[in-house]
């Protein structure tokens, strides 16, 4: 945990312009909007010791009869009698088989290190409350993420670095609130964009620089108004350990909640 909390200083400190600390007071900003990535913890059926499952439909309606991936390849073992085969239907099927109708959210690949409550991952280095997240390092509270490190609330990512609640894009570097989007850097608040570069408020455009509302303002202009609206956002996070606003609040028009 002292290497991923090392790793959320830094990266804040990068795109917010200021360090962050004790990045479990922000978990629950850094899950809103991506419910998927929230991890559940439920106890075996079959020891009492904690599992933790990804937030598919799948595994929470299961929630009750899972076990983890020891005490699966154990339990697998187990089979129903062949008199009680003869006598199986589909009405009856939930009763016959409950002496082995367990299953396993756990699903860890290659070698993993510093990885904790997390599930369906591998190989990773320092990830934390991750789940389907694959040759990642230094992840956190994030869903379904490949060859990406320094990530933390972001869903669907590819290829991306130093990039705070972003989703469903590649190839981001140092992105807050940017989705369906490729090949940007240095950007807030965007979607649907290509190949930006410090840029703000943009929609549906490719190759700009230093532009807000998809108007090029220049260099001198942008970082003026980036520091007012990096100052608002640090000031929020710091007192509330939320945001109210995000880039689909902005797209819809709706207002931000605290």
């Amino acid at each position: 945990m002292k290497d991923i909390e090392k790793h959320f200083a830094n990266v804040t400190s990068v795109v917010l312009g200021k360090p962050m600390q004790n990045l479990e007071e922000y978990g629950e900003w850094l899950l809103s909007n991506i419910p998927e990535a929230r991890i559940i913890e439920r106890k075996s059926v079959a020891s009492g010791k904690s599992v933790y499952l990804p937030s598919v439909s799948f595994f929470l309606e299961l929630g009750k009869n899972v076990v983890s991936v020891d005490e699966a390849l154990v339990l697998g073992k187990k089979s129903i009698s062949a008199e009680e085969v003869d006598k199986l239907t589909i009405a009856n099927a939930s009763e016959k088989l409950s002496a082995i109708k367990t299953t396993t959210p756990e699903i860890v690949y290659g070698e993993n290190i510093g990885t904790e409550q997390s599930v369906a991952y591998g190989p990773t280095q320092h990830c934390f409350r991750v789940s389907y997240c694959w040759f990642d390092k230094y992840i956190a509270y994030s869903y379904w993420s490949r060859t990406s490190d320094n990530c933390f609330g972001c869903s669907l990512m590819t290829d991306c670095s130093f990039c705070i609640k972003c989703q469903s894009s590649t190839k981001l570097q140092r992105c807050f609130e940017v989705s369906d989007s490729n090949l940007c850097s240095d950007s807030y608040f965007c979607q649907n964009c290509e190949s930006l570069q410090d840029c703000m408020f943009c929609f549906n455009v490719k190759n700009l620089r230093y532009a807000v509302g998809n108007v090029v303002v220049g260099k001198e202009a942008y970082l003026e108004i980036k520091k007012r609206v990096l100052a608002s956002i640090v000031s929020e996070l710091e007192k509330t350990k939320r945001l109210r606003y995000d880039i689909f609040n902005i797209c819809e028009g709706r207002k931000g909640k605290n």
